[in-house]
C-alpha cells in the first residue's frame, strides 16, 4: 500500500511507431487497440515504439519485481491491503525522461491503480510515478506502455537506489493495494514490449540444506550451506550441481537447465536468506522454458536461515524455505 495523492508524473504521448516485423504483428495490433481506446478516453501515457531496445547503453536502467499481498503495509483504520492470492511480476525501463512498464498480474481483481512509490520495505511511501492512465489498454492481464517523468532528482534516486522504491498495484477489492513488491535492479537489457516473455516460478516445497563442519582454524562447529532442495512452480527442480559445490542449478521438465553465478545479495531480514541476483548459463537443451535465461532473481525469501548455535560434526538439516524466482530472458 501507499499514499495515493498527485503523482510527480508528466505524461506524453509517444511518437509513432515504426513498423513492426511480421512474428510481432499479433502483439502490435494488440498494442494499437489499447492505444486507440486510451486516446479514446483523452489518456496520455505513451504507446511503446516497434524500435528495438535493451543494449548497454549506461542511460538505461532495467528493473525488476515480483509482488505480492504479504508485502503490503496496512494503515490502521485506512483501507483494505494485501490480496493473498494475487501476485504480479512487473518489469521497469528507465531511459532518460522516459519510463516504461510491463505487468502481470494473476489471482487478483483487475488494477483501478499502479504506481511507482518511494519507502523503504515494510514502511508507505508517496506516489512517485503514476502508471494509472496505461491501465485503459490493458489486456489478457497484462499492460505495456511508457510514460514521461520531469523530475531528474527523482529519476536520478530511483536508478541509483531502487530498492527504496516500490510498485504497488491496487484493485476495487484492495484499494490500499493488492500486491507490493520492491524493485531490483537487473544487469541484462530486455526489450520492454517483450519482457514478460520472462516469467516467476515460486518454491512449491523446498529446504536449504546445511552441514555441520569444523572451522580448522577455530576449531568450532557451525552449520554450511551443502546444497538446495525445492520444487518450482512449471516444475523446474532447484538443486546445487553437487553437494557442497556452491553452484545452484535449476532444470525444467523440458531438459532445458541453467545454472548460476551470485552478482549480487540483498538482506531480507535476519530470519531470512538473503534475496539474489544471479547470472545465468544455459547447462541444458538450447529449447526450451529455460534455454533463454539471462539472469535469476531470487525474491521474496521467507526462512530457510542456516541454525546457529554449535552442532554435531557431520550433522545435516535441512530449513524449510520460500521465495519467488524472476527468470529473465535475453
Amino acid at each position: 500500500m501507499g499514499t495515493d495523492g498527485t503523482s510527480s508524473t508528466r505524461q506524453t504521448r509517444k511518437r509513432s511507431a515504426r513498423p513492426a516485423p511480421p512474428q510481432a504483428l499479433r502483439r502490435r495490433g494488440r498494442v494499437l487497440a489499447g492505444v486507440a481506446a486510451a486516446v479514446a478516453a483523452g489518456v496520455t501515457g505513451a504507446a511503446l515504439p516497434a524500435s528495438a531496445d535493451g543494449g548497454d547503453d549506461p542511460g538505461r536502467t532495467f528493473l525488476a519485481t515480483s509482488l505480492n499481498g504479504a508485502d503490503e503495509v496496512p494503515v490502521p483504520g485506512g483501507p483494505a491491503v494485501g490480496d493473498r492470492d494475487g501476485s504480479a511480476l512487473e518489469f521497469v525501463k528507465v531511459e532518460g525522461d522516459r519510463v516504461s512498464v510491463a505487468v502481470r498480474w494473476r489471482g487478483t481483481g483487475a488494477p483501478t491503480m499502479l504506481h511507482l512509490h518511494e519507502g523503504a520495505k515494510g514502511t508507505n511511501g508517496g506516489v512517485r510515478i503514476d502508471f494509472g492512465p496505461l491501465l485503459a489498454k490493458a489486456r489478457h492481464h497484462r499492460v505495456t506502455g511508457t510514460v514521461t517523468v520531469g523530475d531528474s532528482a527523482l529519476l536520478g534516486r530511483l536508478t541509483s537506489d531502487p530498492g527504496g522504491f516500490y510498485a504497488d498495484l491496487h484493485t476495487a477489492a484492495f484499494p490500499g493495494g493488492a500486491v507490493r513488491g520492491r524493485l531490483h535492479r537487473v544487469t541484462t537489457p530486455f526489450d520492454i514490449r517483450h519482457a514478460l516473455d520472462g516469467f516467476q516460478a515460486s518454491v512449491v516445497r523446498g529446504q536449504q540444506i546445511y552441514a555441520c563442519r569444523k572451522d580448522p582454524a577455530t576449531g568450532v562447529s557451525a552449520f554450511a550451506q551443502r546444497d538446495v532442495r525445492a520444487v518450482l512452480g512449471h516444475d523446474i527442480a532447484h538443486s546445487f550441481v553437487a553437494p557442497n559445490s556452491g553452484v545452484p542449478q535449476w532444470v525444467a521438465p523440458d531438459g532445458s537447465a541453467v545454472t548460476g553465478t551470485v552478482l549480487g545479495k540483498t538482506p531480507n531480514g535476519e530470519h531470512n536468506i538473503a534475496e539474489l541476483d544471479l547470472k545465468a548459463t544455459s547447462s541444458g537443451k538450447h529449447h526450451g522454458l529455460l534455454a533463454r535465461t539471462a539472469e535469476i532473481l531470487r525474491l521474496n525469501t521467507v526462512g530457510g536461515v542456516a541454525p546457529a548455535g554449535s552442532c554435531a560434526e557431520g550433522a545435516i538439516v535441512g530449513v524449510p524455505y520460500r521465495a519467488d524466482y524472476v527468470f529473465v530472458q535475453r
